[in-house]
């Protein structure tokens, strides 16, 4: 970037006051800015490559500074960081991700984190120092408003195909990079692959948080896997199914989830018993089931085939091995690193739209 470059060059390029210009950027214009204002102050600031952070200070006076990418978990941006973290699904790609940041692009990693995801003001401070921001799971309008209006680029990852939207979207410009998976698709893999050890009858493990337990908060990858299930069985008609899903316990911790799986089949041990593969949500279900099954004096990976999701680190290691699916992570961050490098002088190309391959992993 041209150091010369700031609010002034600017507002010359897009014809407007310093004062529209630095309005527009941190959002406090006192009536709201013409259509054609907005899109000529963004015009000029793509143009020139103008992000105003404080980097540019930095690089004013000489100091040196390492480029900063800030992760946003869209689905609940006000929790504790170590909280946000340490969710496994989560943790799974911050530890990949932050490895090829520091090594490829010499970037550091910082999990963001606002009090009220409805403040502007919040919204600016944290993303004051940023180069780039990767958003997962759902989309909050203001983030997305604010990062438009700073120039800053956005990565959103899921592990759908589809994301949710959360705010007043109204005039909001979705500008961003897209990288997903496809967690149904996942499912119809591991399916097919029991299905080729001669596998013939199914079961399936959700979540507790599909849509039919909880209709007003549901988590879309979960209600995805089971529809993936539910299109493998209809694709295979010399096949039997039964889907069983946990209890609602009414939280969002993940590991809950091993004790609600073996409440469930230690009720429903008739059901798993006339089963030969179990397919399970994820790691953590694939676990508490695969434990059930010892329990009940089944041979995990002889007379049942047991099957989770994730990859988790936490359960790489433990007895028995769970055949486990995932989103190809080196894939995934290869991508990521692509696209920063990209969007670090490239703000006018069209977004990408990128789907990312999933692999089947089978721990010794």
């Amino acid at each position: 970037m041209d150091t010369k470059v700031n609010i002034n060059t600017i507002a010359k390029t897009a014809k407007v006051s310093t004062t529209t210009v630095s309005n527009f950027i941190n959002g406090t214009e006192v009536f709201p800015l013409s259509r054609d204002t907005r899109g000529r102050v963004k015009a000029a600031m793509r143009q020139l490559n103008y992000r105003p952070h404080i980097g540019g200070i930095l690089m004013r006076r000489n100091q040196s500074r390492r480029g900063r990418v800030g992760f946003v978990m869209g689905e609940d941006c006000s929790s504790p960081v170590l909280y946000t973290s340490g969710i496994p699904l989560v943790q799974r790609f911050l530890r990949e991700l932050e490895v090829a940041l520091d090594e490829r692009l010499d970037m550091a990693l910082e999990i963001i984190r606002v009090t009220d995801e409805d403040s502007r003001e919040q919204w600016n401070t944290r993303l004051l120092d940023l180069d780039c921001v990767i958003n997962f799971g759902q989309l909050h309008s203001l983030l997305c408003d604010t990062l438009s209006r700073r120039n800053l680029p956005m990565i959103e990852v899921y592990s759908t195909g589809d994301f949710r939207r959360h705010g007043d979207f109204t005039g909001v410009e979705e500008e961003f990079d897209f990288l997903y998976w496809r967690n149904d698709r996942q499912i119809e893999m591991l399916f097919d692959h029991f299905y080729e050890l001669g596998r013939r009858r199914f079961l399936f493990v959700s979540s507790c948080n599909v849509k039919a337990l909880r209709p007003d908060y549901y988590g879309y990858d979960a209600e995805m896997k089971l529809e993936g299930f539910k299109r493998a069985l209809a694709a295979h008609p010399d096949c039997t199914g039964v889907i069983l899903s946990p209890r609602n316990a009414g939280d969002f911790n993940m590991f809950r989830e091993f004790s609600l799986t073996r409440e469930l089949l230690i009720r429903e041990r008739d059901v798993l018993a006339r089963s030969d593969a179990v397919i399970c949500h994820n790691d953590i279900v694939a676990q508490g089931a695969a434990a059930t099954a010892f329990e009940l004096g089944f041979h995990p990976g002889r007379e049942i085939l047991f099957s989770g999701e994730g990859d988790f680190h936490e359960f790489q290691h433990w007895h028995p091995a769970i055949l486990t699916s995932s989103v190809d992570y080196a894939q995934l961050t290869d991508r990521v690193c692509e696209l920063i490098r990209k969007r670090e002088t490239d703000r006018t190309e069209a977004p990408c739209r990128i789907e990312i391959p999933t692999i089947l992993i089978q721990h010794e």
